[in-house]
C-alpha cells in the first residue's frame, strides 16, 4: 500500500475537522455535534471518517449508544481547544474587541496629558468602548505603534514620517518643576544657569523631555550631573514633590497642581507640537473616533482640567 505523502496528510488535518472531532467528543454523538456546529449530521460523520481513513486511526468507541473519545482523540481535543482559543484571540484582534466583547481601542501615551483628556472625552461620547492605555518613553511608544501594538498614540516632537497621519493637539514647551514649598518655587521664571547649581532630576534616555533639556544645557555650555535619573514621568513628579530636586516636564504634561509648581525657563522658549498620530494604512472606526475626540478638547488645559475633574 502506498504511504500517504506529508502534504496529503497535512491537507487532511484541517481546522474544521479538528473542530468536528472536539464537538463530537464533547457532545457524544454526531447529531449533537452537528447542531452545535450548525452543519449536517452527515458532514460531521464524513469529516471524522476522513480523518480516521487518512491516518489509519480510531478516534471514537461506541459505548451504550454514546461516542467516547479514544486516548489519541483526547490528545487531539486538547490541541483543538487551544486552536479554538487562538481563533477567538485572532477574532478579538481583528475586530478590536476585549475579552468581554466590548470594542477596545489601544492608545499609546508619551505624556499623561493631553492624552488622558482625549480618552476621557472619547469615553464620555462612547461609553460602550473599552480603552487600554500604554505609557512609556517617546521611543517606546513610537516603536509600539510601528509594531501595531497600539492603534493610535499621542506624542510631542514627532518626527516627519510619511507612514503616519497626524493631527496637532497643542504646542507646549518644557518647564521646570519644584516642590510647592521650595524657595525656588516662589519665582515664576529661572535660567538654566541657576538650575544647574541645584539638585536636578533627569529622565532616562529615550525621553522626549530629556532630549529638549539636554539640548538646552549644551547650547548654554553647561553639563550638570543629575542627582537622580528616573525612568518614568511619575517617578520624576514624586521625587520633585518630596523635595529631592528640580525636575522637568512638558508644560501641559499633567493637570496636577497639588504638590509641585511649574517654572518657566528663560533658555527654553521654543515650543513643540503634541500630536495624535496613527499609521496611514490603519483605518478603522475607533481610530477615527479618537481623532475626533482630540479635536474637541481645550489644548490650554483649562477646559481639559474641568473634564478630568468631572
Amino acid at each position: 500500500m502506498m504511504k500517504a505523502s506529508v502534504g496529503s496528510l497535512a491537507s487532511a488535518l484541517s481546522l474544521s475537522r479538528l473542530r468536528s472531532v472536539t464537538a463530537v467528543a464533547e457532545e457524544g454523538s454526531f447529531s449533537a455535534a452537528a447542531r452545535r456546529l450548525g452543519v449536517s449530521h452527515s458532514a460531521v460523520a464524513q469529516q471524522i471518517r476522513d480523518l480516521e481513513t487518512a491516518f489509519g486511526v480510531r478516534l471514537f468507541d461506541k459505548l451504550n449508544g454514546t461516542l467516547c473519545a479514544t486516548p489519541l482523540c483526547e490528545q487531539l481535543c486538547d490541541i483543538g481547544a487551544r486552536m479554538r482559543e487562538a481563533e477567538h484571540d485572532a477574532l478579538r484582534i481583528l475586530e478590536r474587541r476585549g475579552p468581554t466583547g466590548r470594542r477596545r481601542l489601544r492608545v499609546g501615551l508619551g505624556n499623561s496629558m493631553p492624552g488622558i483628556a482625549i480618552v476621557h472625552q472619547l469615553l464620555r461620547q462612547h461609553p460602550s468602548l473599552t480603552v487600554s492605555v500604554e505609557s512609556g518613553s517617546h521611543q517606546d511608544i513610537l516603536a509600539a505603534l510601528l509594531r501595531r501594538e497600539v492603534d493610535v498614540a499621542v506624542l510631542p516632537d514627532l518626527p516627519n514620517d510619511r507612514r503616519f497621519r497626524t493631527a496637532r493637539v497643542l504646542s507646549q514647551e518644557v518647564v521646570g518643576i519644584v516642590s510647592a514649598d521650595s524657595p525656588t518655587g516662589l519665582r515664576d521664571e529661572v535660567s538654566l544657569e541657576e538650575l544647574a547649581r541645584l539638585p536636578l532630576i533627569f529622565r532616562s534616555q529615550g525621553s522626549s523631555t530629556q532630549k529638549v533639556v539636554d539640548r538646552a544645557f549644551r547650547a548654554t555650555g553647561l553639563s550638570p550631573e543629575p542627582q537622580l535619573i528616573a525612568d518614568t514621568r511619575d517617578a520624576v513628579y514624586e521625587a520633585v514633590a518630596l523635595g529631592i530636586g528640580v525636575g522637568f516636564m512638558w508644560r501641559f504634561g499633567t493637570y496636577r497642581t497639588d504638590t509641585v509648581r511649574r517654572l518657566l525657563i528663560r533658555d527654553i522658549r521654543s515650543t513643540v507640537d503634541e500630536v495624535v498620530f496613527a499609521l496611514k494604512d490603519e483605518r478603522n472606526e475607533l481610530i477615527e473616533l479618537f481623532f475626533n475626540a482630540a479635536s474637541q478638547i481645550d489644548p490650554t488645559g483649562a477646559a481639559g482640567a474641568e473634564i478630568i475633574r468631572e
